[in-house]
């Protein structure tokens, strides 16, 4: 699994959009993975986030996408052909010292391999990564697209694309993302309706589906690029299992309503 993983920095930024470049014109399924500092902003009442309605939900996800920068995107593809390909593309501009972050949350990504102490320097500036994601072709061919326990990944990849703050409610945030998108589905949502024991984390998940390929294993290095493989081999399997039933959670994303 790990090596199936192109790991992007700005050194071979260049050489991957090409790689790039060749195989998004023909993606079928593509699956989104964002790697972030952790979660800062609660709800001012207090509550649990599976104690609130979408609408509040939405409002701790849009205060921590305001107040902390995104660290990776990982994008699996997989192609009308048949083949399968996972970038891991790692972001300029986060800085450990000085940074808003949950140092929880940067113990637990230092641990799964990410370089904090090149980030700033080695990494890709976002706008140039929009630009490679509109020039080519990805979103023109209209793939289906997954994610797991999905708001957060979903959230942050709308403001990198757009450039600009989420807006205030949860139905135009919804809007915008399957504008940007199209057909999207949560992998967390998919199992639970194929299997109520399908629960827990994306690892617990592939597990209980047995989809990860002989040999491969599950790796937890690269997390934004392994995380996008798992979910894309996960709502592949669970696309297969439900069948038409898949299309009952289009657009739902765990956490908020659907639209």
């Amino acid at each position: 699994m790990d090596g199936a993983v192109r790991s992007v920095w700005a050194h071979n930024f260049a050489a991957e959009s090409r790689v790039f470049h060749q195989v998004a014109p023909g993606a079928w399924h593509v699956a989104l993975n964002v790697q972030y500092p952790g979660c800062v902003a609660v709800h001012s009442s207090g509550r649990q986030h599976y104690d609130l309605t979408a609408e509040e939900g939405y409002e701790v996800i849009r205060a921590n996408v305001a107040l902390l920068k995104p660290l990776q995107v990982g994008i699996a593809v997989r192609t009308v052909d048949g083949h399968r390909f996972a970038w891991e593309f790692n972001l300029r501009g986060f800085d450990i010292d000085k940074d808003t972050r949950d140092p929880r949350s940067i113990a637990y990504l230092a641990g799964c391999g990410v370089d904090f102490s090149r980030l700033p320097q080695a990494g890709i500036d976002g706008f140039k990564l929009r630009f490679l994601l509109q020039d080519s072709g990805l979103l023109r061919a209209r793939p289906l697209w997954a994610t797991f326990t999905g708001a957060y990944h979903v959230a942050y990849f709308v403001r990198l694309m757009y450039g600009e703050n989420l807006p205030d409610g949860v139905d135009d945030f919804m809007k915008m993302a399957h504008q940007l998108l199209g057909p999207l589905y949560d992998v967390k949502r998919l199992a639970r309706e194929h299997d109520t024991s399908c629960v827990g984390s994306l690892s617990n998940v592939v597990k209980k589906l047995d989809v990860v390929p002989l040999g491969e294993g599950i790796s937890k290095s690269k997390p934004a690029g392994t995380g996008s493989m798992l979910a894309l081999l996960a709502f592949e399997t669970l696309k297969q299992k439900l069948g038409a039933n898949t299309e009952k959670y289009r657009h739902q994303l765990y956490g908020l309503q659907a639209i």
